[in-house]
């Protein structure tokens, strides 16, 4: 998913998202409760390498491990598994009607925010509505939603312009739609960039957190399941360094950090746990799919032939290891939409790829400039690869790197720059295909328009994403996005995380990402 936010031209926002650092400077003056007295006194110390981008639910970025800050202090309407599976969060019940034009949430009794509020329907179609009109990252999964309304004391109901079954997606607590904010929070919004205004079983301890550096979250007195709350407290670090990371676990400051394959060797040789899951593709964006920056790429033939020039077995094993699947697909094995012969459709073949820009009108190549997404894993060796391996079919790639994500976004929609690298974090089809091929699509930056696209994103729309016909309609959307070579992708790569063995629960698959409410202590 690219990462983050975005705000008008200025900030980028990801659903399934793209993992990216960012150093938003948060000022840090109030808690949104007290912290309550616990007989326990353990303490979990998590390492990341990214800063928030705010604390607010609706601009916070999604991603491992930017949710993390998310999943700490706010309930999530919906709690998914590590399999996929949706179980009652704040909401107890949910579902479609006949039409797929309504959708109804009965709400959990008894729930109370950090502040002691009672959460009503009221305050949660309030929430809800907030993310409808101003989340830029939930923007995507609300999308044809018309009305969100309280219809009883503990319902709502959510109209819709047209079918959408990415809803129970973006309500779970990796879409962060159903982050459900405070009245005190939505009162005064500014105070949300700093605080926690939620019903999840933390909060933040903002006497004790210093912004950019060390977030401390402590017990929600009013939480509704105790049992859930495993330590007294949760404290986040930001450590930006890899070998840092490893260091400060392996010293026992830090019991669970975010790691990177190039260094999880040492962190095996020094007795820690890696537990991997996998977690995103990684490869190009090729958005000038007009060329009104760089007119080859509007010829489908020379996006092929840039996937042809690629040798994805030689550059995953080079830059990711055992931690990363060569991949020509958008979505992973295991999801509703991939096919394991679109593995195959474009095998390593630099003299296809020559002969496609003969064809195309192009038999000396041609050049253009590609962004380099900062704060990725291994994000500048994969983008050199690629490069060097295109120079053997006569592609001049111009590298564009930038001193912040801010001055990266701002290249991207300032509409200067016809591709990027990227770090798509998995999540359904249908999400990837409204992200990156449709019009409107979150981060279809020069707004090209493909009719068919749109349309076979509209056929995904009125079926369930797991039923039979859901993955047929994702197949023929994923088939059209991979042969019309929308995006250049290289690997599947796996999330890390390098933990101690007093921490147990750390196991993950694809979706969601790892959730460190659901650690425990190992004795």
């Amino acid at each position: 998913m690219f990462a983050t936010a975005m705000k008008q031209r200025s900030r980028f926002i990801r659903t399934a998202a793209i993992v990216v650092a960012t150093a938003t400077a948060l000022t840090l003056a109030g808690c949104s409760g007290t912290a309550s007295k616990s007989s326990a006194s353990t303490t979990l110390t998590l390492a990341t390498t990214s800063t928030p981008q705010s604390l607010d639910p609706a601009k916070a970025g999604n991603g491992i491990p930017l949710v993390w800050y998310m999943n700490l202090g706010y309930g999530a309407l919906i709690e998914r598994d590590p399999d996929g599976t949706a179980k009652p969060g704040l909401a107890t019940k949910w579902g479609y009607s006949a039409d797929r034009l309504t959708f109804t949430i009965t709400l959990r009794k008894g729930v109370k925010f950090s502040d002691g509020t009672a959460m009503t329907a009221d305050n949660v179609a309030a929430s809800l509505n907030r993310y409808l009109k101003e989340g830029q990252f939930a923007s995507t999964y609300l999308s044809d939603v018309t009305s969100i309304d309280a219809t009883g004391p503990l319902a709502i109901t959510i109209k819709l312009s047209a079918p959408n079954p990415n809803l129970p997606y973006g309500f779970d607590q990796g879409g962060l739609a159903g982050d459900i904010i405070a009245p005190a929070g939505l009162a005064d919004t500014t105070k949300l960039g700093s605080a926690t205004y939620g019903a999840g079983p933390y909060m933040l301890d903002a006497k004790d957190t210093i912004a950019n550096s060390s977030y401390v979250f402590v017990k929600n007195p009013y939480y509704y399941n105790k049992a859930g709350q495993h330590y007294s407290k949760i404290v986040v670090k930001v450590i930006t360094d890899q070998n840092s990371v490893l260091s400060a676990v392996r010293s026992g400051q830090v019991q669970v950090a975010q790691g990177s394959s190039s260094n999880a060797a040492a962190a095996k040789s020094a007795g820690l746990n890696v537990t991997a899951g996998l977690s995103g593709m990684v490869g190009v964006y090729l958005a000038d799919i007009d060329g009104t920056i760089t007119p080859a790429l509007k010829d489908v033939r020379v996006r092929q032939a840039l996937n042809y020039a690629l040798d994805r077995k030689a550059i995953t094993k080079s830059v990711y290891g055992e931690y990363g699947t060569p991949t020509a697909q958008v979505v992973p094995k295991g999801t509703a939409g991939y096919l394991a012969s679109l593995e195959n459709v474009y095998p390593y073949n630099p003299t296809k790829a020559k002969e496609l820009l003969k064809e195309a009108g192009y038999p000396n190549g041609f050049s253009f400039d590609l962004a380099e997404q900062p704060g990725t894993d291994n994000g500048d060796l994969l983008a050199q690869a690629m490069v060097a391996q295109w120079k053997d079919i006569g592609v001049t790639v111009n590298l564009k790197s930038y001193p912040s994500f801010n001055d990266y976004v701002g290249a991207l929609f300032g509409k200067t720059i016809p591709a990027t690298t990227l770090t798509f974090n998995y999540s359904t089809q249908l999400t990837d295909t409204s992200e990156l091929v449709t019009n409107p699509a979150t981060y279809n930056f020069l707004g090209f328009t493909d009719a068919k696209a749109n349309a076979l994103a509209e056929a995904q729309r009125k079926f369930d994403i797991d039923s039979p016909e859901g993955k047929t309609a994702a197949e023929n959307s994923e088939t059209y996005i991979v042969k019309n070579a929308f995006l250049a992708p290289v690997a599947a790569t796996d999330a890390l995380l390098f933990s101690s063995k007093k921490v147990t629960g750390l196991g993950f698959t694809s979706y969601p990402w790892p959730d460190p409410t659901n650690w425990k202590p190992a004795n």
